[in-house]
């Protein structure tokens, strides 16, 4: 798939491709610097490692990041609302904040004066983008900072972004279509929805779009979704994997053995148990480390479970690889590309003295994620539909996805049930 010319891009070839070891001593050095940045301006952090007794000398290099304890986005929650807004992991000034980003569930997020993460610009690259490319970026502008992130990385690379988020399905193909748009970044299920969106419209999608390559990402995508956007517009569809606060973390190139770390992050696959380091080979969870002095992330865990690939690729980058996400190691999950948790539920559920329990139950039905809050109340109504539609509501408030309500008899729910019962399967 794809055109052949445009399928090995660098961002930047001499990093990517050097002799890892050679690599691998900037990175320790980078490491550092930041890491002693973020004890001598960023309150949390000095709290953190003066707790495990960690002195700023005791960390020299990579080979002692096992001794740093491993945060969680629970600490990072729990940090925010007791130190607002940004948990006293800033180590700037507000003069030196460009933006405050919101993730979902209120999590508040600095971005900084000049957008400096070259991990998804190396990304796009990665995947077949090049200068002068025209993209169309349909992740949501409002109020998520991925979008922006991207917005910026398109930049870097010397391309031209269509900034159009979700939504106006109509226009979007439009815009595609009269702009002769060649790359798309958003979720494998909204570039199906364009596609059927299209065909509807009676376009021949392989002579009225000019589309070649696809970034996709918040989402899973089974081989099944992708070898039909793949027919269908004759096009190279590639994933990334990451996350707002770290950066991008993994991206696919044109051969997919797995997903290259980008040059600037530092990742991890650790015993969720013991915080070490497990063999390549062996599965664990990705913990990550960042470069970002504005609001660092030192030694993060994703809830994601991987494992650090053995083999090279034959596009030539040295880097390590992960293999492909196995799942996660708690209830979180993603729903639409929104990380749903079970204390964001909690929030919604605890405004309805009416409910005697509740789960949540992720399914899949045409390549869409579907969300339903399963519950049962402490007795009968006569109108259900009112607290169904109220509970709805929330949902949509607080976890910024829709979510169906779907009211049961009690005993419906199982005791010691699982909070979030993902039922997806992917091949």
């Amino acid at each position: 798939m794809g055109n052949p010319a445009r399928d090995i891009r660098f961002f930047d070839q001499t990093r990517e491709t050097m002799d890892w070891e050679k690599r691998k001593e900037d990175l320790n050095r980078r490491f550092l610097k930041t890491f002693q940045y973020a004890c001598q301006h960023s309150k949390s952090y000095r709290e953190i490692f003066g707790s495990a007794g960690i002195e700023m000398s005791d960390i020299k290099g990579l080979e002692d990041l096992e001794k740093l304890p491993i945060l969680h986005m629970d600490d990072l929650v729990e940090r925010q609302k007791k130190d607002f807004p940004f948990g006293g992991f800033d180590t700037v000034g507000p003069d030196k904040i460009r933006r405050i980003y919101i993730n979902p569930g209120l999590i508040w997020q600095p971005g900084e004066l000049d957008y400096q993460d070259t991990s998804w610009a190396e990304a796009l690259c990665g995947i077949g983008f090049g200068t002068g490319d025209r993209i169309i970026n349909t992740f949501n502008y409002h109020m998520w900072p991925i979008a922006f992130m991207l917005d910026e990385s398109v930049k870097m690379i010397g391309a031209t972004v269509i900034p159009t988020g979700v939504g106006n399905t109509l226009m979007q193909v439009k815009i595609m279509q009269m702009l002769k748009v060649k790359g798309f970044m958003g979720t494998p299920s909204f570039i199906m929805t364009l596609i059927q969106r299209a065909e509807g419209m009676g376009l021949d999608l392989e002579k009225d779009l000019s589309l070649e390559t696809a970034l996709v990402g918040a989402e899973m995508l089974p081989e099944s979704l992708r070898s039909r956007i793949e027919d269908k517009l004759k096009m190279t569809v590639r994933q990334i994997y990451g996350t707002a606060f770290l950066g991008c973390i993994g991206y696919e190139c044109i051969h997919m053995p797995g997903l290259h770390v980008p040059d600037n992050v530092i990742v991890e696959v650790v015993d969720p148990n013991t915080g070490k380091q497990v063999q390549p080979g062996t599965a664990g969870e990705i913990v990550v480390t960042n470069f970002n002095t504005t609001y660092p992330m030192i030694r993060m865990a994703t809830g994601d479970l991987s494992m650090l690939a053995r083999e090279s690729c034959a596009c030539g980058r040295t880097g390590p690889m992960l293999k492909k996400i196995l799942g996660r190691i708690d209830q979180a999950t993603k729903v639409r590309g929104t990380f749903v948790h079970p204390w964001q539920a909690d929030e919604v559920i605890s405004r309805y003295p009416e409910v005697f329990k509740y789960q949540v139950v992720i399914t899949r039905e045409e390549h869409k994620d579907v969300m339903t809050f399963v519950v049962e109340l402490v007795e009968e109504t006569d109108r259900p539909e009112m607290i169904r539609g109220r509970i709805e509501r929330d949902i949509k408030d607080v976890l910024a996805v829709k979510g169906a309500v779907q009211i049961v008899p009690r005993g419906t729910i199982p005791d010691l049930h699982k909070k979030i019962e993902d039922k997806r399967t992917w091949e």
